[in-house]
């Protein structure tokens, strides 16, 4: 079994409700993550799968260290990141790096692509000199399917995939340990989808790459996934490998998300309704209590308000 690259332990995420424009009153907070633990593994892919609002982004900001943390703690390779001052995050970002939802707001429209891709050896110092930091970045572009010669264009000259592609490699370009994949589809065609997930999963044999996956869409996650997290309202609420969390769920979320997922076949989709019918049930009576992922339950969003 490959050893932790990433430990998260009891992780807590608590945004506060004020009141008041000038004199600011705390009344209450959102749990947006609430005492999650989990173990990323060194050469594996880890999704995070659940409904919008769950917490899926705002662990991974706590991971990146974007966001300070309430509560708990993460070990990166052993050392403690937790509350690391900025000067000292440096090196961590070397070796995290994260890509984003949306590649038409996650580059910056004013910058060249080869500007884009170069600023991470601009900011650690790499590839000193005009030439060796292009050839750098040419070569980068070259191994996630861009053109080279397209340097010395700006991001509204490419099509959404495209942009993704930039992303991709502006993220590799430190040799990372881990990437952190946030959403990175999701804002995609359908079949531009497959050409980058095709493109990681290459990416991940040749680099010998670490993966976060985050995603709401299950099949997405099945197909990256050696081992899936299922998270509900700020908690953990399962994870295992792949197959165990699809084929023998244990918790009743994960049947909910699950059962809420359409099918093409008409038999199995009038299963699922006959499931999802069963576990609305349960949810009102008590016997079950649990947030469906078709927004019945207990109504709340963006974490628990307490």
């Amino acid at each position: 079994m490959s050893e932790p690259l990433v430990e998260v332990r009891d992780l807590v995420k608590h945004f506060p409700l004020t009141r008041g424009i000038v004199f600011q009153k705390k009344v209450g907070a959102v749990h947006a993550v609430d005492g999650v633990s989990f173990d990323v593994l060194r050469g594996e892919t880890l999704g995070i799968v659940g409904e919008t609002g769950c917490g899926k982004t705002t662990t991974a900001r706590l991971m990146m260290r974007l966001l300070e943390p309430t509560s708990g703690t993460v070990r990166f390779e052993g050392e403690d990141v937790t509350h690391l001052r900025k000067r000292a995050l440096k090196p961590l970002r070397r070796q995290v790096q994260m890509i984003f939802q949306d590649p038409y707001s996650s580059l910056n429209p004013r910058k060249t692509v080869g500007a884009i891709i170069g600023a991470p050896f601009a900011i650690q110092g790499l590839e000193e000199g005009k030439e060796p930091r292009r050839r750098a970045v040419q070569e980068l572009m070259e191994q996630v399917g861009l053109n080279p010669e397209h340097y010395n264009r700006y991001p509204h000259e490419f099509s959404g995939g495209q942009r993704q592609r930039i992303a991709i490699a502006r993220a590799l370009a430190l040799e990372p340990e881990l990437i952190i994949a946030d959403e990175a589809v999701s804002a995609l065609d359908v079949s531009i989808q497959a050409q980058i997930l095709n493109l990681l999963k290459d990416l991940q044999r040749d680099f010998r790459l670490t993966y976060l996956f985050i995603s709401h869409d299950l099949a997405v996650v099945r197909t990256m996934s050696d081992r899936i997290a299922v998270m509900n309202q700020g908690k953990l609420v399962e994870i295992g490998t792949a197959d165990q969390v699809y084929h023998q769920p244990r918790d009743e979320y994960t049947k909910a998300l699950f059962a809420a997922v359409p099918v093409p076949d008409p038999r199995r989709q009038r299963e699922r309704k006959a499931e999802r019918a069963r576990l609305r049930l349960e949810a009102r009576t008590g016997s079950a209590p649990v947030a469906l992922a078709d927004g019945s339950g207990d109504g709340s969003e963006n974490g628990t308000v307490a």
